[in-house]
């Protein structure tokens, strides 16, 4: 099928509509990925969306035998303060009540794709949100007909503009851990799908040859390439209006750049042979060259410190979030 003549909506469901998801860890180009996809004449990409893998998660409780817990479901939704950012009318989530096609909680969160999609005079809709990287499978569980590109950039590149942001990770060592577990995370999920779903693509590689790179993304998600795709920054006003934090994201205003961050530069030796204790294993995966930096007694016991800290925290927070889950289908 190609994208003149993809079918949305049909008898089995919105959820079957083709969906195209970008993947990828904060700060890897996964925005300027969206712009050119967005600026494709067929496809639509909306602002980052949070709600999503929230409501596929609880759709056990939001799907009940008189049909969806629409009031729920929308509360939800409108509650998200990054669902602002799509700038859809209000009536657009109380028009997919009506919509024959819609039955489960995947096929609302489709129909709400849709609309924007439909608003944006577009056919086909994907979706770019970082955190989703650690939800593939339910992903694509939840949507059959979905594909998936995962765009990776050397973690020595992407982790100290991590620390910069006002969100996640605040150490050095343990945003490179955060990268390491992400993308092992994406690429397991992603790989066990297959090359017909999921496809791996390199930052560095889209910059050094963004027409054809982003020629081999088209036609994974079935699209037709085209060239006006790499101009996506003539429309970066647009692409940015109504944003509330685009202070991280004006890459886009810049056609493909070569070079804008060079750890070989940027990072101290000892950040570097940090890094590469904790990720070089991953590195070498990829096919990215390590330094040749030979790490310090000090950097291994940091490293193995962090890892052990880190492993503490998420089963903690797993914990938590078991237990909270359960309160709540109590109290429901």
């Amino acid at each position: 099928m190609t994208d003149r003549q993809a079918t949305q909506g049909t008898a089995a469901g919105r959820a079957t509509d083709e969906f195209a998801f970008v993947l990828g860890f904060v700060r890897s180009g996964t925005t300027m990925l969206r712009a050119m996809l967005d600026s494709h004449s067929v496809l639509a990409v909306p602002p980052e969306s949070y709600f999503v893998v929230a409501l596929l998660q609880s759709r056990a409780r939001l799907e009940t035998t008189t049909g969806l817990d629409w009031p729920t479901i929308i509360e939800r939704i409108e509650s998200d303060r990054y669902f602002q950012d799509w700038n859809l009318e209000p009536d657009a989530l109380q028009a997919l009540r009506t919509d024959d096609h819609i039955r489960t909680t995947a096929d609302a969160v489709a129909g709400l794709y849709s609309a924007y999609a439909n608003v944006h005079g577009k056919a086909r809709y994907g979706d770019k949100t970082p955190s989703h990287l650690g939800s593939v499978a339910l992903l694509a569980e939840s949507f059959p007909r979905s594909r998936f590109v995962h765009i990776v950039r050397d973690g020595r590149d992407v982790v100290p503009s991590v620390v910069k942001m006002p969100f996640g990770p605040d150490g050095f060592a343990d945003a490179a851990l955060s990268w390491e577990r992400r993308i092992r995370e994406g690429r397991q999920a992603g790989l066990t799908l297959g090359p017909d779903r999921y496809l791996e693509i390199h930052y560095e590689s889209l910059v050094a040859d963004p027409e054809g790179v982003l020629a081999d993304v088209c036609r994974h998600f079935d699209l037709g390439y085209e060239p006006t795709m790499l101009d996506y920054h003539s429309r970066s006003d647009e692409l940015l209006t109504g944003l509330r934090h685009t202070d991280h994201i004006q890459g886009i205003r810049k056609p493909p750049t070569a070079g804008l961050r060079d750890w070989r530069l940027d990072l101290s030796p000892y950040d570097v042979a940090l890094f590469e204790v904790i990720a070089g294993d991953l590195l070498d995966e990829l096919g990215y060259e390590r330094s040749g930096y030979k790490p310090s007694n000090r950097a291994r016991a940091e490293a193995a410190a962090r890892r052990t800290a880190s492993a503490v925290q998420r089963k903690t927070s797993i914990y938590t979030t078991r237990v909270l889950r359960k309160l709540r289908s109590r109290s429901t």
